[in-house]
């Protein structure tokens, strides 16, 4: 076993953030070395704790020389060690663009795109998280987990939490170690609360929170009323919904008169209820029940053809005398469409589709395989829907073979 000198490292200088997050630098011997909480431009002390023969990966011990983009972090759960916000050492006038620089160097090496993004928008840095995942400390309070060891830590206030939800964390108590999903509506004030109540108890919630697994509230995205139940899945808050009904309008225009669409990974509906014509054809493809549950009511009253299918996108198919969608709207999880996603875009045979996606690389590998099939990437766009951290979005339009671009 290596002492703790020979594992430390000085006047390591951070060259650039990677997909991640981390910040990367060289070692003497000429290695990288993936930093965790490097920002470009900072010279810095660290600890490896993973020394391998062509890469290590450490801590930071102390940034010796600041970088002008390092900033001390405003939030006070932040500065008790919360470890949500990643990027809350980072000044907010870099992130998107670094953001933008991870997106292109993932199409680089892992499609060998030249693809340069356009630079999107940001949802506000503070109180635009209307969904909060709290954990119970040792001495009951709501906290939050360290990034370091996992710990649970009792953070005080979140700034990126709506205030209704940043306030009723200050002010419950839960039992150690539960974990409580808290969601607010923006539009409504409405707030549900969610946890296994077999492992404990919350107390001080308002009797106006909807509890339980059953419980819903009203999101307004697009001037568009949807219900969410405490089971479905919903973007970080109705901003970062705007945005992205905004940016697949702007994408795919074909939307307007496209007599068939297929809302891929559609969840509550979001898309097919706000940017798809109500008089066409829509497919909604989810996994999830309360999600399909919660869509069928978003989209009731549409006077096209609804139809809701329970199934992995990647192992569905239209039938036989259905209408072939002109357009495809995928919003897949971070592990992105893979083989079995591309195959069933493959299937479809759309003219088009608005690929979002919420992770550069898994983003960069569905681009090479789309490729291979014939949608060239046309254009793409990185959203910051997560600021204070490094998590991104891309909005990304891919146009078949032998298909005009809009």
């Amino acid at each position: 076993m290596q002492d703790d000198a020979s594992l430390r490292h000085s006047d390591i200088a951070i060259e650039r953030i990677v997909a991640g997050g981390e910040g990367l630098g060289r070692l003497a011997d000429g290695r990288v070395v993936f930093v965790k909480g490097g920002v470009p431009g900072d010279i810095t002390t660290i600890n490896l704790v993973d020394d391998r023969r062509d890469w290590a990966r450490a801590t930071l011990v102390t940034v010796d020389v600041a970088s002008p983009q390092r900033m001390e972090p405003t939030c006070p759960a932040r500065r008790s060690g919360c470890g949500g916000c990643d990027w809350a050492e980072i000044r907010a006038e870099h992130q998107l663009e670094l953001k933008a620089e991870i997106v292109t160097e993932a199409l680089r090496r892992t499609a060998r795109i030249e693809h340069l993004p356009s630079i999107g928008a940001s949802v506000t840095r503070n109180g635009y998280r209307s969904g909060v995942r709290v954990v119970g400390t040792t001495n009951h309070q709501a906290g939050f987990r360290r990034a370091s060891d996992d710990v649970t830590i009792a953070a005080g206030r979140c700034e990126i939490a709506v205030p209704v939800l940043a306030e009723m964390i200050e002010s419950i108590t839960v039992d150690p170690g539960l974990e409580v999903t808290l969601r607010a509506s923006v539009a409504t004030g409405e707030v549900t609360a969610r946890w296994d109540e077999r492992l404990g108890t919350v107390d001080g919630l308002p009797s106006s929170v909807d509890i339980g697994p059953s419980a819903s509230l009203i999101e307004r995205v697009a001037d568009v009323d949807l219900v969410v139940g405490a089971g479905s899945f919903f973007q970080s808050g109705p901003q970062a919904a705007d945005l992205l009904v905004d940016a697949i309008t702007r994408f795919a225009p074909e939307l307007s008169s496209a007599r068939a669409v297929v809302d891929a990974y559609g969840g509550i509906g979001l898309f097919a209820a706000t940017v798809v014509s109500p008089e066409a054809d829509v497919w909604v493809v989810e996994t999830s029940r309360s999600a399909l549950a919660d869509a069928r009511i978003n989209l009731d009253g549409r006077s096209g053809r609804t139809q809701l299918v329970r199934s992995e996108f990647g192992r569905w198919r239209p039938t036989r005398g259905d209408l072939r969608p002109e357009v495809v709207i995928a919003d897949p999880a971070r592990t992105g469409l893979g083989r079995p996603g591309v195959a069933s875009v493959v299937r479809s045979r759309p003219e088009v589709l608005v690929l979002v996606s919420c992770d550069p690389v898994s983003f960069a590998r569905d681009a090479a395989l789309l490729e291979k099939e014939g949608f060239g990437l046309d254009r793409c766009e990185v959203l910051d829907l997560f600021p204070g951290t490094h998590h991104v979005e891309v909005v990304s339009r891919f146009v078949r073979a032998g298909t005009l671009s809009a």
